[in-house]
C-alpha cells in the first residue's frame, strides 16, 4: 500500500496535472486506512458547544494539492467525524463551497477548507420553548488551525487543551463587527484534533441571505470578537485586518453566490436580532425579567474602587499583574473551577480616559441574581502596569434590598 500512495502521490505532484477533490479522497483514504492498521480505532475528540455562546500570507486557490489532501482531513471527512452526514453529503455532492485558502498569523497557520448552507443540514434538533422543533437555516463553516512551527496541537482530551482558544465567525460588510458575529447570531462550533491540526465546524444563522454584501469569515484567539484585531469603517463598511495586530487575525473573503442574497429577509433578520425582549416574551415574565436586569445593571453601575470589596469578594486566584505591550495592549485570561472562562485583550488608552483609573470591564452570570455573577475589572497601577481582577458578590447582598451611598453623597 506504501509503494501505491507514494505513486499516486508523485503522480499528482507533476507540473502538467492538478489533482481535482477526488484523487484527494482516495489518497486521503488510503492513508486513513493504512493509519487505522497501524494504531487500531483510538481516536480522541470531544463536542464543545459555542461560549453563551502573522507574517506571511499563504494562498492555495482551487482544488488543493495531494500533498494537502495528505497532511489535512477533507471537510467531508471532518464533518464524518461528527456524525454529520448531511453536511458532510453537502460536500461530496457539490452543494459546498470548496475554499482551501490558508493563512498565517500570530504563530498559526489556518485554513478555511470550505462551507455549507442550508436547512436542516445538521443531524442535531433544535427546540423553542414550547417544545417545537425548530427549522434550522446554517452556515457551517469547515476550518483546520495548526501551530506554524508545526508542534503538535493538543488533543482535546490533554489538560493543555483548554490553554487554546479561537473565535471563529463569518463578517458582513456595512454591519459592525463587534455587534454582529456568530456569537450573537446563534452561532456554535464542534472540534476535535488530529495529528497535531485542530479542526472545527464553526456554524452560525445562514449568511447566504446577505450575499449583496462581502462576506468574510475571521479567525482569532480567545472565546470573542476582538475589537482589536479587526477594523470597521463605518463610511464604507469595509472590514480589514489590524496591520499592527500581533496576535492571529486571520480574515478571509466567503465566495458565496451574490444571486443567493434575499435583502428583505436579510432586512427583517437584522431588525429582530437586536429586538428588546419586551417584544419577544409573554408580558408578564418580560417585566419581572426586565426589572431585574435592570437592578443588576444598577448594582453593578454603583461598583467603585472604593466600594466593592464592601459588596463583593476578590477572587484571589484570578489577580494578575498585567503590563501594556507595544501597541499599548493588555492580555488576560483566567478559567474558574473549569467551567467559566475570562479571557480578553484591551486597549489601556481606550480603558483608561482622564483620571479614570478603575473600570468594570465584564460580568457572566445570572441576571436573575446576584448568585453566581461574576464581575471582572481593572485597575490602573502607579507604575503604568494594569491589575485584573474577577469579583463575586457576597452573599448578603440582594438584589431587591441593596445597600450603596446615595449618588448624590458618592458625587460630591
Amino acid at each position: 500500500m506504501d509503494d501505491k500512495l507514494d505513486k499516486m502521490l508523485k503522480h499528482a505532484l507533476t507540473p502538467t496535472d492538478e489533482p481535482d477533490f477526488w484523487l484527494n479522497q482516495n489518497i486521503l483514504n488510503q492513508a486513513k486506512e493504512r493509519e487505522a492498521m497501524e494504531k487500531g480505532t483510538g481516536k480522541k475528540m470531544r463536542r464543545i458547544p459555542a461560549a453563551a455562546l502573522a507574517a506571511a500570507l499563504v494562498v492555495g486557490c482551487g482544488s488543493v494539492t495531494a500533498f494537502a489532501a495528505w497532511k489535512y482531513l477533507t471537510p467531508q471527512t471532518v464533518a464524518e467525524e461528527f456524525g454529520e452526514t448531511k453536511i458532510a453529503e453537502a460536500f461530496t455532492n457539490g452543494d459546498a463551497v470548496m475554499v482551501n485558502e490558508t493563512q498565517s498569523y500570530g504563530g498559526y497557520d489556518v485554513t478555511l477548507m470550505g462551507l455549507a448552507s442550508g436547512k436542516e443540514l445538521s443531524v442535531y434538533s433544535h427546540f423553542d420553548d414550547n417544545g417545537c422543533k425548530l427549522e434550522l437555516d446554517k452556515t457551517y463553516s469547515v476550518v483546520a488551525i495548526r501551530k506554524s512551527d508545526h508542534t503538535p496541537m493538543p488533543d482535546t482530551s490533554d489538560d493543555a487543551y483548554s490553554d487554546y482558544s479561537f473565535f471563529v465567525s463569518p463578517l458582513i460588510e456595512g454591519y459592525n463587527p463587534g455587534l454582529y458575529n456568530a456569537f450573537t447570531m446563534n452561532g456554535g462550533y464542534q472540534e476535535f484534533s488530529e495529528q497535531g491540526v485542530i479542526y472545527r465546524i464553526a456554524e452560525c444563522d445562514n449568511v447566504e441571505m446577505f450575499a449583496d454584501h462581502k462576506l468574510y469569515l475571521c479567525v482569532s484567539e480567545g472565546s470573542f470578537y476582538d475589537n482589536g484585531a479587526y477594523l470597521f469603517d463605518e463610511a464604507t463598511g469595509e472590514i480589514k485586518r489590524n496591520e499592527d495586530y500581533s496576535g492571529l487575525n486571520a480574515l478571509f473573503d466567503l465566495p458565496i453566490d451574490p444571486k443567493k442574497a434575499d435583502p428583505e429577509t436579510a432586512k427583517a433578520y437584522m431588525e429582530n436580532l437586536w429586538k428588546d425582549d419586551e417584544e419577544q416574551e409573554d408580558t408578564g415574565k418580560k417585566e419581572d425579567a426586565k426589572q431585574k436586569e435592570d437592578a443588576t445593571d444598577r448594582w453593578i453601575d454603583r461598583l467603585t474602587a472604593e466600594n466593592i470589596d464592601q459588596h463583593a469578594t476578590r477572587i484571589e486566584e484570578s489577580v494578575q499583574v498585567c503590563t501594556p505591550d507595544s501597541q499599548g495592549y493588555i492580555s488576560y485570561h483566567y478559567t474558574e473551577k473549569g467551567e467559566m472562562e475570562f479571557q480578553g485583550k484591551l486597549s489601556v488608552k481606550d480603558i483608561f480616559s482622564g483620571e479614570q483609573r478603575f473600570m468594570v470591564v465584564g460580568c457572566s452570570g445570572s441576571e436573575d441574581d446576584l448568585e453566581g455573577l461574576r464581575i471582572e475589572t481593572v485597575a490602573l497601577n502607579d507604575d503604568g502596569t494594569v491589575t485584573y481582577a474577577v469579583y463575586a458578590p457576597k452573599q448578603t447582598e440582594s438584589i431587591d434590598d441593596i445597600r450603596f451611598v446615595p449618588d448624590e453623597e458618592k458625587n460630591k
